[in-house]
Formats: C-alpha cells, sequence, structure tokens
C-alpha cells in the first residue's frame, strides 16, 4: 500500500464553533491547564526495514524535557500472518526502546498498528470493510499485544490504529462504520485482558481534526467498560494539512485549502475548533496525537518566526482546552534535514524546540 502518515489529512469543511472557555472542566483525558501534556512521537518502528531508535536519540529527547512519547510501530511486523503469533524479535525490539524510555522517565503511548487501517499480506492489501480484514482479526491481535506488553509500567496507553483511511464502501458513514467496528471489537479484546490503560480511538480520514465531526459521525458511540476512551485528532498546520509543505510564504500565498479562506498562524485553532466541538457535545476526552510546523519562513533565508508563531498558538489553545499534544516528530525514517523534524542538523538544534520546551 502506498500512504504516507502525512498524505491528505485535509478533507473536510468547517462547522459552526462556539467561543471556548479554557479552563472548563478536564474530559475522561484527565488533563487540566496546570497539567497539561505535551510529548513528541519517535518514528521509524514502523517502516520497512525498521529504523530503531538509538539510546542517543532517546537521551537527548529526555535531554530536551520530553516526558511522553507516541510510539508508532507496524501490524505486519508484530503479526506477519493475520490471526498468528506475534514476531518474538520485533516485539523485543519495539520492547527495548520501552525499556530504555523507562529508564529515562518517559512513558509511552504504544501504536503498533500504524497501518492506516490496512495491512499487506502476501502482495495483497488488505483493509477494514474488504471482508477479509475482519474486525475479529484485529481484535485477536489487540489481545496478544496487550498480553505481551502489559507488564511494562511505563506505558500509559493503546493507540489502536494509525490515521485510518481509505477504506471501501458506498459512503463515508458506511466506510467510518467499517473502522468503528474495528476499534470496538479491538476495545472489547483489550479490556478481556484486565487491561485500564488509556485507549486512544483515531478518527477515520486521516484522523482531520477539521474533518473529525463529518467523518466520523457515530465514533461517538463506542463502548469502553473502563470509560477511558481518548479519541486522537491529528493537524498540521501547511496549506493542506498534509505536513508535505515547508515554507511559510509559499504557504500564506497558497492559502487554506482546507477552509479556503486565507492562512494566518491561526490556523491550528481553526483547523482544531470542530474536533473540540465534537469532544464537548459528546462529553469525551482526546488529545491531538500528530502535530508539525516547518522550520522556515521562506526558502534559503533565514527565519522561522511565523512557523513557530503558528506552532504555538496551537499549543496553547490545545492547553486552553484541555487537549494533550504530541508533535511529530523524531526518529530514524525522518532524519535531521526533514523541515518538520526535531533531530539535530549539522550541530543546528531544531528551532521548533524554542516552543516545545516551554510545554513539555
Amino acid at each position: 500500500m502506498v500512504f504516507s502518515r502525512r498524505h491528505i489529512l485535509a478533507g473536510g469543511v468547517g462547522t459552526a464553533f462556539a467561543t471556548l472557555v479554557g479552563r472548563q472542566r478536564a474530559r475522561a483525558s484527565g488533563t487540566t491547564a496546570s497539567s497539561f501534556i505535551c510529548g513528541i512521537n519517535c518514528s521509524g518502528l514502523e517502516d520497512t526495514p525498521p529504523g530503531i531508535p538509538t539510546a542517543e536519540m532517546l537521551h537527548y529527547y529526555a535531554a530536551q524535557g520530553v516526558r511522553h512519547i507516541r510510539l508508532p510501530g507496524l501490524w505486519e511486523h508484530f503479526q506477519p500472518v493475520p490471526g498468528g503469533d506475534l514476531d518474538d524479535e520485533y516485539c523485543r525490539i519495539y520492547r527495548s526502546v520501552i525499556e530504555q524510555c523507562r529508564l529515562l522517565k518517559i512513558s509511552i503511548t504504544c501504536d503498533p498498528c500504524h497501518n492506516y487501517g490496512h495491512y499487506r499480506y502476501q502482495g495483497q492489501d488488505l483493509c477494514f470493510g474488504d471482508g477479509h480484514l475482519t474486525a475479529e482479526l484485529f481484535a485477536d491481535f489487540w489481545g496478544k499485544f496487550a498480553h505481551r506488553f502489559g507488564n511494562l509500567s511505563n506505558i500509559t496507553g493503546w493507540d489502536l490504529m494509525g490515521e485510518p483511511s481509505n477504506l471501501p464502501g458506498p459512503s463515508v458513514a458506511a466506510q467510518s462504520g467499517a473502522w468503528q467496528a474495528a476499534a470496538q471489537a479491538a476495545i472489547t479484546a483489550i479490556r478481556k485482558t484486565g487491561d485500564k490503560r488509556q485507549i486512544w480511538v483515531e478518527g477515520y480520514g486521516h484522523s482531520s481534526a477539521q474533518a473529525w465531526p463529518v467523518n466520523n459521525p457515530s465514533l461517538h458511540l463506542l463502548h469502553d467498560p473502563a470509560r477511558k476512551l481518548v479519541f486522537s485528532a491529528h493537524c498540521y498546520l501547511d496549506r493542506d494539512n498534509s505536513g508535505s509543505h515547508y515554507y511559510w510564504d509559499e504557504e500564506v500565498a497558497a492559502g487554506d485549502l482546507v477552509s479556503g479562506g486565507p492562512l494566518t498562524t491561526n490556523v491550528g485553532v481553526e483547523r482544531i475548533r470542530p474536533f473540540v466541538e465534537w469532544l464537548r457535545t459528546h462529553g469525551l476526552g482526546g488529545n491531538i496525537g500528530e502535530c508539525g510546523a516547518g522550520r522556515q519562513d521562506r526558502a534559503g533565508a533565514e527565519g522561522d518566526t511565523e512557523w513557530l508563531a503558528a506552532l504555538e498558538t496551537t499549543i496553547r489553545f490545545c492547553r486552553a482546552n484541555n487537549l494533550p499534544l504530541y508533535y511529530w516528530g523524531t526518529g530514524r525514517d525522518l532524519g535531521p534535514t526533514y523541515p518538520y523534524g526535531l533531530e539535530v542538523d549539522h550541530g543546528r538544534t531544531a528551532p521548533q524546540w524554542q516552543i516545545l520546551k516551554q510545554y513539555l
């Protein structure tokens, strides 16, 4: 399957949104303005072959003040045959990263299925809703995964599936329904193991915050006997919410292709508002599981003021609305030159740390 974790996050229209009061009661996510969680994503293990985070990288994140990491993996790496046994070697690698983070006092949310609702098997692309990649198979995986990793004390939550998208069906409701059925099966399987941690549920349509209410008409009906579901949306700050454009002046010239209006440093606020309103309408907890911003305002020139202003405005909005945020990203696959990345680039610290370190 040919997907990028940042492909086509856009896809919705704005919805009416009432003015938010920042310090209203916290939801199921358990956050308050004084206990705001800001973390990062550490990617690479979801790639083929896996890009394993090094001890040096993890120590660097800890030195910046990182205390929360979302750790992607790939379903096929963990379970090479649908319904089969978990792969011991890949589990060992994934566990070793988690254990290194424990020693660094970093908590982990496991994202072992960074798969977009798909699974590659014997040259075929299987997906939820196709009659082959069933909810039962997803439940089988999650029961085994939670049992295998549930004894690790610094795991604080399970992210069921990264950005479910492009599923078959005659309508968005039908496509979203296929994801919802799989998610419910996985939730039930995890709770049957006795685990009580948070379960993150991403939204259909690349988990777009802007399009969440349209793409997920009934996701709020999911049932968790432990009442610890956290709905996790994604938001990038470039023209189309894809995280694939790098110069602020070009983004302003292109405009906000998601809303059809101008693109300003308030872009993150405008894109996250519909998601926050959806959470409040249904009395649910949520977070922003991925958010990214560039580091250069103009090609070939120094300056990052506008990108950083957009990032800080977004984080402040999330903090005011009890919405934890995880920045994308870091990792072996992104490399030091990725404009949204946080790795050291030729001895230079990524400018995004200037903002993030105020909230970590």
